[in-house]
């Protein structure tokens, strides 16, 4: 179900991880297959999408925020107030549904002389918008795990060594690549699978900034998912909140960063991560 509408939450949320700041949603909700298994977004909203028309308001609250920040050279840009214009959609697959296109909605950031745009997807073939005539270069965060586990997580969605290839294709459009390695699932053969797909990042697309973050589960997504997701996210199940929130277990997580962290470097350079949690 789509539903179009003018959003009355015209509120810019500041971040520190992926971005300075959120902008208030363009879309939200999404039609990608893992809906049903770890999705934050899903856990909600279920297969509902809204689509926001009053795409000016939207930007201007994130001009008006601005107004209020003060940037320093951060490890999310050294210069610019990067703007996270995606966070309840992907909007590399969403993009047909937007009111107005993807690349002038981005323009408008471009255009702006302290702010610059960044998202993530898993859809990475389904951008094919040339930036080489921006002012400064949008950040997409291609988004990986292994493919064993995108098989289970992500059914039916744009198989992993597709997205690596993608990857030189994108910069050569103009675009910032960063790695998205989310979510990391800690499971019995976790090591090898990580190995592997470090490994064939290296070989294919090099070295890239990347950030890493470990799965964060809930109880309505393990209610809607399927036994295979299930046992791969089983491990994610201690309580953090009021909310239901589930992650992994401090001392399980601790080792599993470690352990990341420890393959990553047989390939890259540690200080490529960004930040990981």
């Amino acid at each position: 179900m789509i539903k179009y509408q003018k959003t009355k939450t015209l509120v810019t949320k500041p971040n520190n991880n992926s971005a300075n700041a959120i902008a208030p949603n363009i879309i939200y909700g999404c039609f990608g297959g893992c809906i049903n298994t770890y999705c934050y977004m899903g856990r909600y909203n279920g297969k509902r999408v809204f689509v926001n028309e009053n795409v000016n308001d939207v930007f201007e609250s994130v001009v008006e925020w601005e107004k209020t920040y003060t940037k320093v050279p951060d490890q999310q840009d050294p210069v610019y107030t990067m703007v996270d214009i995606s966070c309840n959609s992907d909007l590399v697959m969403m993009q047909k549904h937007m009111t107005v296109p993807l690349i002038d909605y981005m323009k408008m950031y471009d255009d702006h002389p302290n702010l610059n745009s960044t998202m993530a997807t898993k859809y990475p073939s389904l951008l094919k918008l040339d930036v080489n005539h921006f002012n400064k270069r949008p950040r997409i965060r291609v988004s990986l795990m292994p493919q064993a586990y995108a098989t289970v997580l992500e059914p039916k969605m744009q198989s992993i060594s597709s997205r690596i290839a993608d990857i030189n294709r994108l910069e050569s459009l103009g675009w910032e690549v960063h790695i998205n390695f989310s979510p990391v699932i800690i499971y019995k053969n976790f090591t090898e699978e990580y190995d592997n797909l470090f490994r064939e990042v290296k070989e294919v697309s090099g070295t890239r900034h990347c950030e890493v973050i470990f799965l964060t589960n809930h109880k309505f997504q393990m209610e809607k998912a399927s036994s295979e997701a299930q046992e791969l996210m089983a491990r994610s199940n201690q309580v953090k909140n009021e909310r239901g929130i589930m992650r992994y277990e401090i001392g399980l997580k601790t080792k599993g960063i470690n352990k990341f962290k420890e393959l990553y470097s047989q390939y890259f350079d540690l200080d490529n991560i960004r930040y990981i949690f």
